[in-house]
């Protein structure tokens, strides 16, 4: 169940901030920060902090341990579902045992553009598209226009 709709800009303005952090570092990948909760309270976050490093959701996942379990993730973009320098973000939050995924927007990279949303929605994973969804676009403007 999501939080209330101010708690819900809260952790998405935090998911935010921890994404410029990898500002300059992560191009030409998307700036992403994660703030995972459990019972209106953070039990981790994470961000992306260099390119071909660990994306934000395993950061925030990997700090998480077992308490990741029943948790709600906010995330400014989509996860990924595929291979690259980096397994599948999907993989790890459905593994992981989150039980919802608040997003800012959809990760416009054809390999993802909605398929992670719908896979992680296939696995019962409840998702929430758009909270502050153009601070989110305007924090990737560069990505999402190449």
């Amino acid at each position: 169940m999501s939080m209330n709709p101010e708690s819900e800009l809260q952790f998405m303005q935090k998911a935010i901030t921890l994404a410029r952090k990898g500002s300059f570092r992560v191009s030409p990948n998307p700036k992403v920060g994660c703030v995972l909760v459990n019972k209106g309270k953070i039990i981790s976050q994470g961000s992306h902090q260099h390119f071909g490093g660990a994306h934000a959701e395993i950061n925030a996942l990997k700090e998480a341990g077992l308490r990741a379990k029943g948790s709600t993730m906010y995330i400014n973009l989509e996860p990924c579902r595929h291979y690259g320098k980096t397994p599948p973000c999907t993989e790890a939050i459905i593994e992981a045992g989150v039980k919802e995924v608040v997003v800012g927007i959809v990760d416009p990279n054809p390999l993802v553009n909605g398929k992670g949303l719908r896979e992680l929605k296939a696995k019962g994973i409840k998702i929430k598209l758009g909270v502050l969804k153009e601070a989110c676009a305007k924090l990737n403007e560069p990505y999402i226009k190449y």
